[in-house]
């Protein structure tokens, strides 16, 4: 059994002194948590004693009020304070009745006084005590709206109520009732309470239901600290198992020490029970702790011995050596089989070490090969990628230059690609700036047409040789301000790059497309400039490409149709046109419910005037007279030469009176201020006018010009230099007109 204990003896040793500090402290914490528990409810209970004693005095208080304000109202006292203010100081009467009243009053003083506070009747209980209470209490008593005050007469101290005496509303004295603080008081409440209490003051005790012999151990400091500071002091006498409390409490105006002595040998007798269960309690658990660690320790003996036996063989496996057995020891013996277990495995470590460093070195020249292999195959792939990139950018951008081919070929008006031309400009150049100038060939300017990005200068000219592209007649790229010439026409240059392309188709300028780029970097490397160069130009350049060719075309196109609508002498529109345009405005007036106004105009004396000045002059007339009439009408009119010498006005949305009027205000304008200049000589014309609207005058259009044409005859036949109207069949018709 020795041997056996002997492996578990010092853990059993320190485990049993674990157990005992454990179950001490059980002890000691049940202890004082006992005291604590009994102290509180001593403390509780004092507390709840001060507040009967309170409740006591009050009572006695109120009793004293409501019997001195009922004591005013007593007949016999007024009839005698009557009597003796009225007498001149008789009080036989006054004594008769105080004599019959006091017996019966629960009092302990009964005094009446005049209104100077001089006593006429004292009278009390053991009419031992000399009462002389000072004129200063009472008069506080006068002023307070309370009528009780607790007062001193020599050493002996009261509690007293004064009220006055009223007779037919005339004060004819004061009475004073009151009550002794002494030590039949005190024994009244220790009495009611079942504890000793004592009144006490900062001069001493006054009263108390303690023997006189045993009041020395009333504490005056206590006494006074608990007045001064007004709080509640405790005091403790362990040898006569004695507490007492002192506790302040006001009494009628005056703060009094209300002292509760308790008896603690009860208590004490209960505590000191409860400590000796608490021991027995703590033994037990001891003895029961000790118990279970003495069988643990037996119950985990054996699988100590099965672990040797286990490690022991263990040892044997993996390093072949059969250690001896420590009898008695087995903690020993296992340590012995750790340490030839963590020997023969750090061997084995340093045996694997060796083998993983060596792998270790293939490994990191496999690989630095890797590495190596991948970085070039990251080079190729990033060079392929950016190939990619520049092959699916140029798919793009080749994408929209032939959407740009289409678009463009299939505008109508120059105008119309100027808006086109920078709706591509924003996709191709997205975060960069510029604007498109058109050169003008009857200003000799460019005029800038277009804008987008923080570039607004729509509107504005500038010279072509402001231009360094338009001089040079190809791109001018501005890298460097301070190297590279600056255009004039840029204003305000900020520094940035910028290039200017012109636009030239068969060695004529149409016009310049200008571009400021925007890079992220204020000042970018000469590699990134040369590249942004290098693929601005190229787009820039094929755009041009795209949009030169159509423009040029675009406007022949125009010069084409202008010259097949226009009569080349006059500048007017042609006959051809003029029918064109009347049927469109003849649709459009009977769609809308309104009239289309025409006025044939026929110059007077023509064959004479031409056969007198030639054929030369007749062309200069038909001139003036084709730019006075576009000159003078709306712009919504329409002027055309109708044929030699007779020319049409078409008036959309015009009433018949509105165009006899309009017609009759070009005739005298025509008379008066067109001057035919030719070789010095000054020659004037006159012209004869017919009026007809559509559809007053004829259903169609050929019927309404034949009936502009009657009135235009009518107006020659009368004399010519008028304007008449055409007679055709009106038809009543409500028709809106200008």
């Amino acid at each position: 059994m020795i041997r056996r204990m002997s492996i578990t003896f010092p853990i059993t040793g320190m485990t049993v002194l674990l157990i005992l500090s454990i179950t001490f402290s059980f002890y000691y914490i049940q202890v004082k948590a006992l005291q604590d528990i009994f102290w509180g409810k001593e403390i509780t209970k004092a507390e709840d004693i001060y507040y009967i004693v309170e409740s006591l005095i009050k009572r006695d208080s109120a009793n004293l009020t409501a019997l001195s304000k009922a004591l005013t109202e007593h007949h016999g006292l007024n009839e005698g304070l009557g009597y003796y203010t009225s007498s001149g100081g008789n009080k036989v009467l006054l004594k008769e009745t105080m004599d019959t009243l006091f017996p019966k009053l629960d009092v302990d003083i009964f005094q009446v006084f005049d209104q100077d506070y001089h006593a006429i009747y004292s009278v009390t209980k053991d009419g031992k005590v000399k009462i002389d209470f000072s004129m200063t209490d009472l008069q506080k008593v006068s002023d307070k709206n309370n009528n009780l005050i607790a007062a001193k007469t020599g050493k002996q101290w009261a509690l007293i109520a004064l009220v006055s005496v009223v007779n037919q509303d005339r004060r004819t004295g004061k009475l004073v009732i009151g009550k002794w603080i002494d030590d039949d008081y005190a024994n009244k409440i220790a009495y009611e309470t079942e504890v000793h209490v004592s009144f006490g003051t900062k001069d001493g005790v006054i009263a108390s239901s303690i023997p006189v012999n045993s009041r020395g151990k009333i504490s005056r400091k206590a006494l006074q600290e608990s007045i001064d500071d007004i709080k509640s002091i405790r005091m403790e006498d362990a040898e006569n198992f004695k507490v007492s409390h002192y506790s302040p409490m006001e009494l009628a105006g005056e703060i009094f020490s209300v002292i509760v002595e308790m008896n603690t040998k009860p208590s004490y007798v209960l505590l000191e029970k409860n400590k000796n269960h608490i021991l027995k309690i703590s033994f037990l658990i001891l003895v029961i702790s000790i118990s279970l660690w003495v069988g643990i320790a037996l119950y985990t003996l054996r699988p100590l011995k099965n672990l040797k036996k286990k490690a022991k063989q263990t040892v044997l496996d993996i390093s072949g050596e059969d250690l001896k057995e420590d009898k008695g020891n087995e903690i020993l013996s296992l340590i012995r089989c750790f340490d030839k277990m963590v020997e023969t495995v750090v061997n084995h470590i340093s045996e694997r070490r060796d083998a993983e460093e060596a792998l270790k070195k293939h490994k990191a020249e496999l690989e630095s090969q890797v590495e190596q292999r991948t970085t070039e195959l990251k080079s190729a792939n990033l060079k392929l990628i950016s190939t990619i990139d520049e092959l699916e950018e140029r798919t793009k951008q080749t994408q929209l230059f032939n959407q740009f081919g289409d678009l463009i070929q299939a505008c109508d008006s120059e105008t119309e690609t100027y808006g086109l031309l920078i709706k591509f400009c924003k996709k191709l150049f997205p975060h960069d700036s510029g604007y498109l100038s058109i050169f003008e060939k009857t200003g000799k300017v460019m005029r800038v047409v277009a804008s987008w990005g923080r570039l607004q200068a729509v509107g504005e000219d500038f010279k072509p040789s402001s231009c360094w592209a338009i001089r040079r007649g190809h791109l001018h790229f501005v890298e460097n301000p301070e190297v590279d010439p600056i255009c004039p026409h840029v204003k305000g240059h900020s520094g940035s790059l910028y290039l200017c392309a012109p636009m030239i188709a068969q060695g004529e300028v149409l016009g310049m497309l200008h571009l400021q780029i925007h890079t992220e970097d204020e000042k970018p490397a000469e590699e990134e400039i040369k590249k942004l160069y290098f693929s601005k130009q190229i787009m820039v350049t094929s755009l041009l490409e795209h949009y030169a060719p159509p423009l040029t075309n675009l406007r022949l196109r125009e010069t084409l149709k202008i010259q097949s609508i226009h009569d080349h002498l006059t500048g007017l529109y042609n006959r051809r046109y003029m029918i064109d345009t009347l049927e469109f405005e003849a649709r459009r007036a009977k769609r809308h419910n309104t009239t289309l106004g025409i006025i044939m105009v026929d110059v007077d004396h023509f064959k004479r005037f031409n056969d007198t000045f030639g054929h030369e002059v007749g062309d200069i007339v038909l001139r003036e007279l084709g730019s006075f009439l576009r000159n003078n009408i709306r712009q919504e009119d329409i002027a055309c030469r109708y044929g030699g010498e007779e020319f049409i006005l078409i008036l959309p949305s015009t009433s018949l009176e509105n165009s006899r009027m309009r017609a009759e205000a070009l005739r005298e304008k025509i008379e008066k201020k067109l001057m035919i200049n030719h070789l010095k000589k000054i020659h004037t014309i006159t012209v004869s006018l017919g009026v007809a609207v559509f559809p007053l005058h004829g259903e169609t259009i050929e019927e309404t010009l034949n009936a502009a044409d009657s009135a235009l005859y009518l107006a020659k036949t009368n004399g010519r230099n008028r304007v008449e109207v055409g007679n055709g069949n009106h038809r009543e018709m409500q028709i809106t007109s200008a």
